[in-house]
């Protein structure tokens, strides 16, 4: 795995979030103006938020190769946790929870388009 320069990761992370907020402004207050506060079909926000700052400690703290595993097992943790908090509180359903999901994976992967170009096939 190539190692990203502190001006990358920084530029990488603001990128993503800059994704990410667009994500968010088409996919949860779009629908919301159009549909109510109440629709529960409007992309997470707390599912994006968690995302991305599970992203920012990933280049900053998870850098040893022997915490990957276990911090992949706690993002996942976190990530199932906020999910079912949002559903449990009436907040969003499984279309909003996977929208958040998708807008956050977009961002991840256009923030690191170079890494991951030509990683998958279809």
């Amino acid at each position: 795995m190539e190692r990203l320069s502190v001006k990358r990761k920084i530029l990488s992370l603001l990128i993503a979030a800059i994704v990410m907020a667009i994500g968010i402004l088409l996919f949860k207050y779009a629908p919301m103006s159009v549909f109510g506060r109440d629709i529960l079909f409007d992309a997470s926000l707390h599912l994006t938020l968690a995302i991305f700052a599970l992203y920012v400690v990933w280049y900053f703290i998870d850098q040893n190769k022997s915490w990957r595993i276990p911090y992949f097992v706690f993002s996942l943790a976190v990530v199932v946790i906020v999910s079912v908090q949002r559903i449990l509180v009436d907040a969003h359903n499984d279309i909003g929870l996977l929208a958040g999901f998708i807008i956050s994976i977009v961002a991840i992967v256009v923030s690191r388009w170079k890494y991951f170009h030509n990683k998958f096939e279809f």
